[in-house]
């Protein structure tokens, strides 16, 4: 996980846990998403597709904050 993303995170606490969000944070979640995977998916407000996203970004992030 870059430092951006990381700061980005730390600045949005809430984003990982189950709220609504606005869509320029969509659109952030999945990036960081698709840097962090190498996978290329769209910004969608699928609900489940979302909290796959959360999910996966929530465990590079605590492997992150561990590591620290």
């Amino acid at each position: 996980m870059i430092q951006q993303d990381k700061q980005w995170l730390d600045n949005h606490p809430y984003i990982l846990g189950n709220v609504r969000i606005t869509p320029e944070e969509n659109r952030e979640l999945f990036a960081i998403y698709n840097r962090l995977t190498g996978e290329n998916m769209r910004p969608t407000t699928c609900g489940r597709c979302v909290t796959n996203v959360k999910k996966t970004i929530k465990h590079y992030y605590d492997q992150t904050r561990s590591n620290s």
